[in-house]
């Protein structure tokens, strides 16, 4: 990967306080539930398409096909270049807003339709290679979602994550959306067993410039979704800011799961972290 990880500002020993953290094999469903709160009831329709991925190699590039008509399909090129091919267009992985995406894991990959009135989307996902295949960084999903129209030929590329076993639940519209949307969530907060127990929640509207927050109320949307103290109940509800998010961000560490000294929470959210 190319992406390079700073341990500075608000990051501390994120490689050693986590590096023996296992994500669960099958999310929190007290966590799914609220989480789903977001997307208030509405669903979409969502099919899998395939699970069975094909590999094989042309002039010198690994091509992972899914074995589905007109599916998108994952190239593996020289050194860490990797990209998106889909009816002949290229979109490398390595350009993202999130700087460079791993190589997909074939025996993790899938191809999943999202139906929508106005448009559909193909996302390809799977579990990350090197890094993202140990420890705490297997928690992440990468997701390459690709809007698809109908049929006027016009093709939108997003890529995105997941983490939490959320997978592509992540991926929902809210309510009076046109466009589908994506909910990125930020751990900032663990328990004795290095499990996070709170999130800054982002949400993204996929649309014709891109990935965009959404904003609402002269706002950028987001959630806090938490653990209960008193159980294993999660919690949803809005806040007006993501300062760990934002921070985190501005050095460029998407991937990072930072744990944040007394003070600097205390400054953030006004009480003790547990």
């Amino acid at each position: 990967m190319k992406t390079t990880f700073y341990l500075t500002g608000l990051i501390f020993s994120v490689f050693a306080t986590l590096a023996s953290a296992k994500p669960p094999t099958e999310p929190d469903p007290y966590l799914v539930q609220a989480f789903n709160g977001i997307w208030k009831m509405e669903r979409n329709a969502t099919s899998l398409l395939t699970e069975q991925i094909h590999t094989h190699v042309v002039n010198n590039t690994f091509r992972q096909e899914p074995q589905y008509k007109d599916a998108p399909i994952y190239l593996r090129e020289s050194g860490d270049t990797g990209a998106i091919e889909y009816k002949r267009k290229r979109y490398p992985v390595e350009s993202t807003p999130w700087g460079a995406l791993p190589h997909l894991d074939p025996d993790t990959m899938r191809l999943i339709n999202i139906d929508m009135a106005h448009t559909n989307y193909l996302v390809l996902s799977g579990l990350g290679e090197g890094i993202f295949s140990t420890t705490h960084w297997n928690q992440y999903r990468f997701l390459h979602v690709l809007d698809v129209g109908r049929g006027h030929g016009i093709v939108n590329y997003y890529p995105l994550f997941s983490i939490a076993g959320l997978e592509e639940k992540v991926l929902g519209r809210l309510p009076d959306s046109i466009y589908l949307n994506y909910a990125r969530l930020v751990p900032t907060q663990w328990d004795h067993n290095r499990v996070a127990t709170r999130y800054e929640v982002l949400l993204y509207e996929l649309g014709r410039n891109g990935v965009e927050r959404v904003v609402k109320n002269d706002k950028p949307l987001t959630y806090l979704l938490e653990k209960s103290t008193s159980g294993p109940q999660w919690q949803l509800h809005l806040t007006p800011t993501s300062p760990v998010a934002d921070t985190l961000d501005t050095q460029g560490h998407y991937f990072t799961a930072a744990r944040l000294s007394l003070s600097q929470y205390q400054s953030f959210y006004g009480k003790k972290s547990r």
